[in-house]
Parts: structure tokens; C-alpha cells; sequence
């Protein structure tokens, strides 16, 4: 059951991942535009990816 939550917790953390890789190629065409989005999704995706390393990482 941990194991389950554990693939599950990924599995939301790659979700978040790509929808915010998505944001941030469309902001990029506007980068004067979506100055302040672009950082808090660069902020918000380092946060995730440090979350997937984490919880791959764990002992299984």
C-alpha cells in the first residue's frame, strides 16, 4: 500500500512537472510579457523535480 502511494505521489509530481514545462514554453514567447510567470514556474518546477528526486529515491 506505501509502495502504492509512493507510485502515486510520483506519478503527480511528473504531472505537475510537464503542465508546468508547458507553461513555461508558452511564456517564453513572450518573456517581457510573462517575466514573473516564468520565474515562479522555474521556482515552482525546481521545487517538483527536488519532490520526484526525493520520493524515487526513498527505500522501497
Amino acid at each position: 500500500m506505501v509502495m502504492d502511494m509512493e507510485n502515486e505521489d510520483l506519478r503527480e509530481v511528473k504531472e505537475e512537472i510537464e503542465q508546468l514545462r508547458e507553461d513555461i514554453n508558452r511564456y517564453i514567447q513572450y518573456p517581457d510579457i510573462f517575466k514573473d510567470e516564468i520565474q515562479k514556474a522555474s521556482k515552482k518546477i525546481d521545487s517538483l523535480i527536488n519532490d520526484y528526486i526525493r520520493f524515487s529515491s526513498a527505500p522501497k
